[in-house]
């Protein structure tokens, strides 16, 4: 599952289920993977939340998993959705914690399913996460290393820590974010010496690096060359 779907039934509604319609009662949440389809509804009739690993991850570090059911484990995998009633103000809360922050509705509605099953909802959150979020991290760090982000602005994008961020990122890649992000921009700043005729000056901004001096420091450390002279030697070698 790469998505999570809450539905906040505020009016009596329905789901397909593999081909079947499932009838569900005002004031239900429904918690589903995104096979699921949902009757004709607009905003009145219910609330909708696409929920992604990333948005999971700080209750995912945080969180004492239940280890003494492997029944309900694989139960869970099983599973296509969960619903249960939920009380109107829950619904009202969540409808204003999305006017505030994308991954607080998530947070907000799995930590009330946590309290409603801690068993089931435990072993879906470590599967959610746990499965989906070496590729979440890395589709994201790849998508974005290019630009002129700190550390903790990765971190609010994600909506984790900078400090979880980091274990995290060092638990999946065994070397700290800025070593990381580091590479890349000197791996592409390279290649973009020899493939373009961009002035050092623009292929440092262009790389993520916060001004000319900045780049050049850091690519003679790497490289014991300026980047400047790398591409004329390079040039030399290629005639």
């Amino acid at each position: 599952m790469d998505v999570m779907h809450f539905i906040l039934f505020k009016k009596n509604g329905s789901l397909r289920v593999e081909g079947e319609c499932h009838i569900i009662k005002k004031n239900y949440i429904v918690v589903a993977d995104q096979r699921i389809i949902t009757g004709k509804q607009d905003n009145d009739d219910a609330v909708f939340i696409r929920c992604y690993p990333a948005d999971l991850l700080h209750l995912r570090q945080d969180i004492i998993f239940e280890e003494n059911s492997l029944t309900d484990s694989r139960y869970a995998n099983k599973i296509l959705y969960r619903s249960f009633p939920i009380d109107s103000l829950i619904i009202e809360s969540t409808e204003k914690l999305m006017r505030m922050a994308n991954s607080l509705p998530s947070c907000f509605l799995y930590l009330y399913c946590l309290g409603i099953d801690k068993c089931y909802f435990s072993h879906l959150l470590r599967q959610f996460v746990g499965v989906n979020m070496n590729n979440t991290l890395l589709d994201f760090f790849e998508q974005n290393y290019l630009k002129q982000w700190a550390v903790a602005r990765y971190a609010r994008e994600l909506g984790i820590s900078p400090p979880k961020l980091n274990v995290v990122f060092y638990q999946q890649y065994g070397m700290p974010i800025k070593q990381w992000l580091m590479e890349k921009r000197l791996k592409k700043s390279g290649e973009l010496l020899l493939s373009t005729t961009l002035r050092v000056a623009d292929i440092a901004l262009e790389c993520g690096f916060s001004s000319h001096a900045h780049f050049s420091a850091l690519f003679r450390r790497r490289f014991q060359i300026c980047p400047s002279l790398f591409r004329i030697m390079a040039k030399k070698t290629a005639k």
